[in-house]
């Protein structure tokens, strides 16, 4: 009785899809890794950072083409989506020749139906007043008539930290265990008949699992055709059919945590401090107010964690702050490892 009334409580309604291709505040361009004055190691990845969530079907390597500076297409990069903070990486095929320079191209949808092109969750575009592509230099040391130069104009590409692996066991099952598996949600009562209680039930329950408040597809699988419509099929968390990656940007479970507000951490709190420097090239922010309430017209019931552990005081490393949500989605993109735990 007590787990019916959560769900009741927690996760009833429907998904809102009301929004029109182009509606909604225009996307915008918050910073980058790369510009002008930016230059970029030869194999390093790019960083954009949005002022939106995107639409996760639409965040392909399409949408993203690196050309030369004559246009001629470069490369289709390989695209990463992280909807915590909002970032795609581009991490190319082969890597770019130093002391040249290309062109990344933000693309915009040709029409409603095209899932090519960057798209906010309620169908909004880029903001038309703003360039839709960034000029970068690949820096290095390069031969000149005079002997050796920088690519950079004495302006060294600045190191990208390496995105931070993720333990399962210390840092993912404490968290679940201390804000997702009370008596009436997902430990053994499986609300939603989800169980992140125990590694396997994570596997069972979670992985490659579609949501049951996604939008149901015809098919009703994991892993759909790319769609203009937020949330079909989407799995709580996804995981690639190799194991070795996943897409937090296609897993329910983020939505979810994002609906509710991290509580901003207080300097010299923990492990916050190093939040907007973590996993990315560049600092990053929370999620606005009128971007969490559009989030709430797409992915129904409450937020998760829900309740908030009373017990877990600011700055335990189990508190469901910016710098946990964060880490979950990179677990996510490792490929959700689930080794046994002791």
């Amino acid at each position: 009785m007590v787990a019916a009334a959560c769900f009741a409580a927690c996760d009833f309604g429907s998904p809102s899809n009301e929004a029109s291709f182009g509606s909604g505040a225009p996307i915008h361009l918050l910073d980058a890794n790369v510009g002008p004055s930016r230059p970029i190691a030869s194999g390093a990845p790019i960083e954009l950072f949005f002022d939106r969530l995107l639409m996760p079907g639409t965040v392909t390597r399409q949408s993203f083409p690196i050309t030369d500076l004559a246009d001629n297409l470069v490369d289709n990069p390989r695209v990463v989506y992280d909807p915590v903070a909002r970032s795609v990486t581009l991490g190319t095929l082969a890597p770019l020749p130093a002391c040249q320079s290309f062109r990344v191209y933000l693309l915009t949808p040709a029409n409603a139906a095209d899932v090519n092109g960057v798209r906010a969750i309620d169908g909004a575009t880029l903001d038309p007043s703003t360039q839709h592509f960034l000029e970068f230099r690949i820096a290095g040391t390069c031969a000149t008539g005079g002997g050796l130069a920088d690519a950079g104009a004495g302006a060294g590409a600045p190191a990208v930290p390496a995105t931070p692996v993720v333990d399962f066991c210390a840092t993912i099952v404490p968290f679940f265990a201390n804000n997702c598996t009370g008596s009436s949600c997902h430990g053994q009562a499986a609300a939603a008949g989800l169980r992140l209680d125990t590694p396997q039930a994570i596997v069972d329950t979670a992985i490659n699992r579609v949501s049951i408040e996604s939008n149901q597809g015809p098919r009703a699988a994991a892993g759909a055709a790319p769609s203009t419509l937020f949330g079909l099929d989407m799995p709580i968390i996804e995981r690639g059919s190799s194991g070795t990656s996943g897409d937090p940007g296609n897993s329910w479970m983020i939505y979810k945590m994002l609906l509710g507000y991290p509580p901003t951490c207080a300097p010299g709190s923990g492990n916050c401090d190093a939040l907007l420097h973590n996993a990315h090239s560049r600092p990053w922010g929370r999620l606005s107010t009128a971007e969490q309430a559009t989030l709430a017209r797409y992915v129904i019931g409450r937020e998760m964690p829900f309740p908030s552990n009373p017990q877990l005081t600011q700055g335990s490393p189990y508190e469901p702050t910016l710098d946990a949500l964060d880490a979950v989605s990179s677990w996510i993109q490792q490929g959700a490892p689930v080794p046994p735990c002791p």
